[in-house]
């Protein structure tokens, strides 16, 4: 099998979970058959406070990692599958764990995963920000635990890290790690190609100067993919209203695949009333000329009331928000562009 590496792709996935997954090439995901993916993705941690913190942590300085416990993992693909995910995306993982029970389940699942590199004692913080030993060995460790597993798509080198115009300069230390990671990944796991990028808030003020920053230079110090977590889509919205009309405008002509890393707003009525017409919108024709699907937040229900599934005594509980979303992804039929020919292609063997 040939693996197929452009300066602008992301890789991994798969034309059957049992096999290695081969690479995708393009601006967005393409299939080497030319197909485009689309992320129908799901968060997948416990006890993460996401949407709104830098390192996805809250105040929290312990994390359990989701892809290091088999019988949860037993519980809940299985439930990730029915709801038709292909890409989870996980907070905080153990690189001294062995992950691959979970992964091999996520895998023949047809799931792929997109994990952040941080964890909450060791994360870029916007307040204090460094980019030091630590933190590199801590983000080379996640890269040797999970890179061999091929339905790794990629990493987020930093979530959120810059959400205001008075904190930009930290930004300047995730581009660095994404720098140093993306060489750490060529020199040790280059057998195929394996994307870094960042995973940003949706900050009318500085979302410009964000997107351009981390998608200029030399493509080694650039990142590989955009995450956007957005939330500006609640209830029974509309393209106008939740101003996603201006995101398809904003990214247009942006050169490196974008997807929603984190979406679904809860607002309007507490724990069961999600309705997720902002699914039906992320798969519509207008949205995917330009993104590349997304992944809605979140599976586990916790105190901020954006779950998916209740966990009692161990079992799984599907709450309503679970048979809205299923239904709604069950109708969604994305239509993307073929893949094109990009001169800067490199094959390997």
């Amino acid at each position: 099998m040939k693996l197929i590496h452009a300066q602008t792709a992301i890789v991994a996935l798969a034309a059957a979970v049992s096999a290695e997954l081969p690479s995708i090439v393009g601006s967005k995901f393409f299939f080497p058959n030319g197909t485009q993916f689309f992320m129908r993705g799901v968060a997948y941690q416990q006890e993460i406070a996401a949407g709104g913190g830098q390192s996805t942590f809250g105040t929290a300085t312990t994390y359990h990692d989701p892809l290091a416990d088999k019988k949860s993992c037993e519980r809940d693909i299985p439930l990730l599958k029915e709801l038709g995910t292909n890409t989870i995306r996980t907070y905080a993982i153990d690189p001294d764990a062995d992950h691959s029970f979970c992964m091999q389940l996520l895998q023949e699942a047809g799931i792929y995963v997109v994990a952040d590199l941080g964890e909450p004692s060791l994360s870029i913080n916007r307040d204090e920000p460094q980019w030091n030993v630590a933190l590199f060995d801590r983000y080379r460790r996640v890269v040797d635990s999970l890179s061999p597993h091929s339905n790794v798509i990629g990493y987020f080198a930093g979530n959120e890290v810059t959400n205001a115009k008075n904190n930009t300069a930290a930004s300047a230390y995730v581009k660095a790690a994404i720098r140093d990671t993306k060489q750490y990944i060529k020199e040790k796991h280059n057998s195929r190609w394996i994307g870094v990028g960042y995973a940003t808030n949706d900050d009318e003020d500085i979302r410009k100067e964000l997107s351009n920053y981390f998608n200029c230079a030399q493509t080694e110090e650039a990142a590989d993919f955009w995450g956007y977590n957005i939330y500006s889509w609640c209830g029974d919205s509309s393209m106008q209203i939740s101003g996603y009309d201006k995101q398809i405008e904003f990214f247009q002509n942006y050169s490196i695949p974008v997807f929603f890393a984190e979406y679904g707003c809860n607002e309007g009525g507490g724990a069961e009333t999600r309705i997720f017409t902002d699914t039906e919108a992320l798969y519509s024709k207008e949205m995917t000329a330009v993104f590349s699907g997304g992944i809605v937040y979140m599976y586990f229900q916790e105190t901020n009331d954006f779950g998916l599934v209740r966990i009692r005594d161990g079992e799984a509980v599907r709450m309503k928000n679970f048979d809205a979303l299923k239904k709604k992804m069950a109708k969604i039929d994305p239509q993307g562009s073929g893949a094109t020919t990009d001169a800067r292609l490199r094959v390997y063997a």
